[in-house]
């Protein structure tokens, strides 16, 4: 069975669950672009044209923007590679910003070898970044709970049972043995602050 190239190549525009676009690089805009636009972002086709110019410069965050052209002049720089990667932020119709992961790979070159066009794949990575936040929130926690652990936590446990010694060493009389008594119920008062600490970090 032979394969009809452009039939392919339509249906790939239209499934593909990641945004498939041709880059003019000589003039900086978007030729052909996917589905993903409309289904994923909610811009049409047209309006994601119309706001290609200047390779993205309408949608891609702004703190973002010397990363993304970076990433371009180094594709213009080196043709040969395979593809450069970048993650930059772009904004949806809604307006609110999705992290992005961009391939760019060179599609053209002139005579001179100078990159023509590039074929861009940009996958959705909002998902893996809040996972990511969420993951370091937790270790954070952890790394909290275990200092407390480590440093306050053992501390007044090291307290108590020194205290305790002394108490079986001199027996409990006079004022000697209710200084001893106050120390040990204080020490008691801040370990129970400090598990309390913990238990609040833990059920955060």
């Amino acid at each position: 069975m032979e394969l009809n190239k452009d039939l392919v190549y339509d249906k790939l525009f239209k499934v593909a669950p990641v945004c498939i676009d041709i880059v003019d690089l000589q003039t900086r805009q978007l030729v052909q672009t996917s589905a993903w636009v409309v289904n994923h972002i909610g811009y049409t086709e047209e309006e994601f044209i119309a706001l290609s110019k200047n390779l993205f410069e309408g949608i891609v965050h702004k703190d973002d923007r010397q990363t993304q052209l970076q990433t371009y002049e180094s594709l213009m720089n080196n043709p040969t590679d395979l593809f450069k990667e970048c993650v930059i932020r772009f904004r949806k119709k809604d307006g609110d910003y999705l992290h992005v992961q961009i391939r760019l790979s060179v599609l053209e070159v002139d005579e001179t070898n100078k990159p023509k066009s590039s074929l861009n794949t940009i996958t959705d990575i909002s998902e893996l970044i809040d996972l990511r936040h969420r993951l370091n929130a937790e270790l954070r926690k952890m790394d909290i709970i275990s200092f407390k652990n480590s440093h306050e936590l053992r501390g007044p446990v090291a307290t108590i049972l020194g205290l305790i010694q002394l108490i079986d060493h001199d027996g409990l009389h006079g004022e000697f043995s209710m200084n001893i008594i106050d120390a040990l119920r204080q020490t008691v008062k801040k370990l129970d602050e400090v598990i309390g600490e913990i238990n609040r970090h833990s059920n955060v």
